[in-house]
């Protein structure tokens, strides 16, 4: 008996040594390792070291960026990450950091309704730019995320938001001010078994991509029925930002594959990074499949300007305002375009209406992924600033 209630104390006595140098050690740790400036598991930006001011004191603003930073520069934060969702999902959780897991292997992201007041910019940024092109064609492909089609893999009762209300409330006005709403959602559920979006990813799968592109040829007018392509699978061992975001399924690998054009009709294609100054014969960065984000295969990642030039027989221009769900799928586009001119307006900071006027744009199409427009504020900066660029140019002339 005293030997156990000794072992007991021993224990306790040790576990209470462990956990008061765990915070010794992390201390140690966060002074002694260097931060970083970008985590290749999540595929983002980490914050840095926010400078101190007075005004940012006494608004709290310096805490709030504190707290970020010392959150993305905690040490050992991955290993943290996939420990946590572990004991997470021996505990019966099914969410973390916005991510469920569902069923059929699929991680999914939330939805969350976007700031109403932003929102109603971008849409009127959108409008006011549709307007004043009048003349010319514009359409926009907001694609649904696998939280919307795939709902019934979600785990029971888990709070999403719908994304619904809000594509159709986009689409109506979009619709009203002359541009066409390209709606994939009814395509996408007739699909819906098969894999339209990775598993671990947030991404529409090269095949995803493929059918929203019949469903926007057909609403562009484009005629489909030369194509011909032969899928190959270039990597089965991609995990994705989901996956690293969430700690869930990490053992979890997808296929990215690739459509290649085939047949007498096939054409090639020469693509133009501008800002690098470099050109490539290909749309695909096999170089990419070396690193984590192996989804980078397309065009490289996002870049702020692409040029694809293709020798179709009709010479037409689109611009494609877009973030990274375009990237598997603008490929599919180019046969049919003399040149197309991808902006990134996350990372774009030229005169978007010099842009149109010097390419001689005819065509304009808007590609987000729904959680992705619904956050963002970039294309409304982009557009607002090429309306007040071409409003200050009309005053001169």
């Amino acid at each position: 008996m005293k030997k156990s209630l000794r072992n007991y104390r021993l224990f306790f006595h040790r576990m209470g040594l462990l956990f008061l140098f765990i915070p010794l050690i992390v201390l140690i740790l966060s002074i002694v390792l260097p931060d970083r400036g970008f985590s290749e598991k999540e595929n983002r930006i980490l914050s840095s070291l926010p400078h101190l001011n007075g005004s940012q004191i006494a608004s709290g603003g310096f805490e709030k960026q504190f707290e970020t930073y010392e959150n993305d520069q905690f040490p050992l934060r991955d290993l943290w990450i996939t420990l946590k969702a572990g004991t997470d999902r021996l505990m019966g959780k099914v969410e973390s950091n916005g991510v469920y897991v569902g069923k059929s292997g699929y991680l999914m992201e939330e939805f969350k309704a976007p700031d109403q007041t932003q929102y109603d910019a971008t849409v009127k940024a959108m409008t006011d730019f549709a307007q004043k092109h009048s003349d010319l064609k514009q359409y926009a492909l907001i694609a649904p995320n696998s939280v919307n089609i795939l709902s019934d893999r979600l785990p029971a009762f888990a709070p999403v938001q719908d994304q619904n209300s809000w594509l159709d409330s986009l689409s109506a006005s979009l619709t009203d001010s002359g541009v066409t709403f390209i709606d994939v959602r009814s395509t996408f559920k007739d699909h819906k078994m098969e894999d339209l979006y990775y598993h671990t990813d947030h991404h529409w799968t090269t095949q995803g991509a493929y059918y929203a592109y019949l469903k926007a040829a057909k609403d562009m007018g484009i005629d489909t029925s030369a194509d011909t392509y032969d899928k190959a699978p270039v990597t089965r061992s991609f995990q994705g930002t989901l996956s690293a975001k969430s700690g869930f399924r990490s053992g979890e690998k997808d296929e990215i594959d690739v459509f290649l054009p085939t047949g007498d009709q096939a054409l090639s294609s020469v693509v133009n990074y501008v800002d690098e100054q470099k050109k490539s014969a290909s749309f695909y960065d096999t170089e990419k499949l070396e690193t984590r984000d192996k989804y980078a295969l397309f065009f490289g990642g996002n870049h702020a300007q692409i040029k694809i030039s293709t020798p179709t027989e009709t010479d037409n221009t689109l611009l494609v305002l877009k973030d990274s769900y375009a990237n598997s799928f603008i490929p599919f586009l180019a046969q049919h375009y003399r040149k197309i001119i991808m902006i990134d307006p996350r990372y774009y900071f030229g005169d978007l209406e010099q842009l149109m006027q010097v390419e001689n744009v005819q065509e304009i199409l808007y590609l987000y992924n729904a959680n992705t427009f619904f956050t963002d504020t970039s294309l409304e900066l982009a557009l607002t600033t090429a309306e007040q660029d071409s409003s200050d140019t009309s005053d001169i002339r």
